[in-house]
């Protein structure tokens, strides 16, 4: 079994098959409790003027598996990382413009920024790389008949033509056919792009180019291309 150290958690993968099924997962995140702590958001070496502003560095970040996220908030003048998966959170203490590091544990937090300035990735632990989205993950939203109609279709699984899915429309999202067993999952938006089952555990995320669909991706790199 893999396991992956992100500040004192692991995060564990546990492939839940259905019969005969390669698709269908879910990912177990398992933590150990600790203290949080209050007091200083600031180190004391830090000069105060002409730091990056907490506030873009606020929102949801999103782990490489899909499936878990980290909500970064501000309370007062302090910064925050809550877990979404088990709601612990923990102050950050800003060590310079984007570097900080939990309080009590020390664990290092760097914000990355894009080409144009903006903040778009963290890094954890110096290796793991989280990125921004631009939606809150704990909220089913609302799509039109058309934006869903849009990603409808047949997908072929990447590097295996024989295996195949069929996505369609649902009254609440969509719904997920394997052809080769007749197993349907059912999946809410979260974004435009982004979705998940009913307990949060599978995620989907779709690809476009010049306004269709190309692909789908399950969890970090299970790749679905759309038959044409």
């Amino acid at each position: 079994m893999i396991t992956m150290k992100l500040f004192n958690l692991t995060i564990t993968p546990k492939i839940c098959m259905m019969v005969g099924s390669i698709l269908l997962g879910s990912g177990l995140l398992s933590t150990n409790c600790f203290a949080q702590g209050s007091g200083a958001i600031m180190h004391e070496d830090v000069q105060q003027s002409n730091l990056v502003s907490l506030d873009q560095m606020l929102g949801y970040y999103q782990l490489p598996n899909k499936v878990a996220f980290y909500e970064f908030k501000q309370k007062d003048t302090s910064l925050f990382v809550k877990q979404l998966w088990d709601n612990k959170e923990y102050e950050l203490i800003r060590i310079n413009e984007l570097n900080f590091e939990s309080k009590n544990e020390g664990y290092k937090v760097e914000f990355i920024k894009d080409s144009s300035g903006r903040i778009s990735h963290a890094k954890i632990l110096g290796r793991i790389m989280i990125t921004k989205v631009g939606f809150d993950p704990k909220k089913t939203i609302r799509l039109s008949s058309e934006q869903l109609e849009r990603l409808e279709g047949i997908y072929l699984l990447s590097g295996d033509n024989t295996r195949k899915i069929k996505i369609q429309t649902s009254e609440k999202g969509l719904t997920i056919k394997q052809m080769w067993d007749n197993k349907v999952v059912d999946f809410t938006p979260r974004s435009e792009t982004f979705f998940l089952n009913e307990d949060g555990t599978f995620p989907l995320t779709f690809s476009f180019n010049n306004g269709k669909v190309t692909q789908v991706i399950c969890f970090e790199n299970d790749i679905w291309l759309k038959e044409k």
